[in-house]
């Protein structure tokens, strides 16, 4: 530890300015005595690391990762690496290795994750190895909303307590960034790590990882930390900082595709950047922040884009093409093969959420009524699609298996959606 103690006495010139190399990871304090000013500087503390630091065995600690523990890790001893469960899955996208290897020159060359002041959670810009660009956000699993080591003080009395929206859990955002991403099909082709098309909704590219640095939040030990990386996007800000009418109709109609196929329940403008396709001259927008989607119930779904304009006009003979290709069974398939086995409940949400979505774009529909039968009114008032489960529920033997249970919510939608469309 290196302590420092500048007097503010006539001794020391008023515009002072000492440079400090600092070769390692540290910490630093200051506190302010009047005219005298400390400076405390710490590195992260040097201990024999365990196996499950940066090791290759596997961890038995659940809670260090909230969803998804890796069955094998690359045998390194870097700061940041791509983390999988299933061992037949080694390679991921270019892209993808492309932002893990840009970010990890950029810890080698001691360029600091950069803590963002917005958001309830941590999420922190990771730099390039000159510091001029940022190239990926890093949200630790951690450091979520209610998980034990939250920056915000957010902190929930147990691990496993439940997020900020009804239906999800601390610890869980991580992955599901991630599944937004893989469940971001490109057209015409089925998502992968290996698939480097853009998706058709624009998820930028995320992955799972484990990355050492004393730049996080530790309230005790330094150690590895899990959860997702994403690529950086450029962008002129967020729709807060934008009217809606300047955005082409395809661009809201496609992040409606995602939100209600996820059962978003944190789709607000904050969360959605205005880039620009400069060839085009049009504005694209890229959702982000996706730690909130296949919650277990439909209680707090909500989109920022039910109420702008383009959210009234039909889907186009593209879209409903894209809309009819979906397959949720395919996707639940997808998930499991890169690790996560998709609770029941979170399941049911996928396969609810998209036969809505396919029998009302089949309709002619226009995304804000599909998207008000999923939203509530109200606080207090259960949404139209709360009403068919909840009828579904009580029309069948509660040890109904999936199969039939979901034929009960096809044939109670079909009418309520019937009834939509006088």
């Amino acid at each position: 530890m290196l302590y420092i103690a500048a007097s503010g006495s006539s001794a020391v010139p008023k515009n002072a300015i000492i440079h400090f190399i600092i070769q390692k990871s540290a910490k630093d304090w200051t506190k302010s005595f009047e005219k005298d000013l400390e400076l405390r500087i710490e590195g992260c503390k040097e201990k024999k690391r365990k196996r499950d630091d940066l090791g290759s065995e596997k961890s038995n600690k659940k809670e260090d990762v909230g969803v998804v523990l890796p069955e094998k890790l690359v045998q390194n001893d870097s700061l940041l690496e791509f983390v999988t469960r299933n061992p037949q899955f080694i390679y991921q996208s270019h892209i993808i290795e492309d932002m893990i290897r840009q970010t990890s020159e950029g810890l080698t060359n001691l360029r600091c994750p950069i803590r963002s002041s917005e958001g309830t959670g941590g999420a922190y810009f990771m730099q390039n190895s000159t510091g001029d660009k940022i190239v990926s956000i890093f949200k630790p699993a951690d450091e979520e909303p209610n998980a034990e080591n939250n920056p915000h003080g957010l902190v929930a009395s147990s691990n496993g307590e439940e997020g900020l929206k009804k239906g999800t859990k601390a610890g869980e955002g991580a992955i599901r960034e991630v599944v937004a991403y893989l469940l971001d099909h490109p057209i015409n082709k089925r998502r992968s790590f290996k698939n480097e098309g853009t998706g058709f909704a624009g998820v930028p590219p995320t992955s799972m990882v484990k990355c050492l640095h004393a730049g996080f939040n530790h309230p005790e030990e330094c150690k590895a930390k899990f959860g997702s990386l994403q690529k950086f996007v450029e962008n002129y800000g967020s729709c807060e900082e934008m009217g809606p009418c300047n955005f082409p109709v395809h661009e809201v109609h496609k992040i409606s595709i995602l939100d209600i196929r996820m059962a978003n329940a944190d789709r607000h403008a904050g969360n959605i950047l205005i880039s620009k396709d400069e060839e085009k001259g049009q504005y694209v927008l890229v959702p982000i922040d996706h730690g909130y989607c296949l919650p277990e119930s439909f209680e707090d779904c909500t989109f920022e884009w039910l109420y702008w304009p383009q959210a009234r006009q039909s889907y186009s003979p593209e879209t409903l093409a894209y809309i009819k290709s979906l397959d949720a069974e395919e996707d639940i398939a997808t998930l499991k093969f890169y690790g996560w086995d998709l609770p029941q409940k979170c399941a049911r949400t996928l396969r609810v959420s998209t036969m809505l979505l396919k029998k009302g774009a089949e309709q002619g529909l226009t995304p804000y009524t599909i998207g008000s039968i999923m939203c509530r009114d109200s606080l207090n008032k259960p949404s139209i699609l709360e009403e068919i489960l909840h009828e579904a529920q009580g029309s069948v033997l509660p040890s109904i298996n999936e199969t039939t249970f979901l034929d009960s919510v096809s044939r109670i939608m079909d009418r309520r959606l019937a009834q939509v469309h006088k």
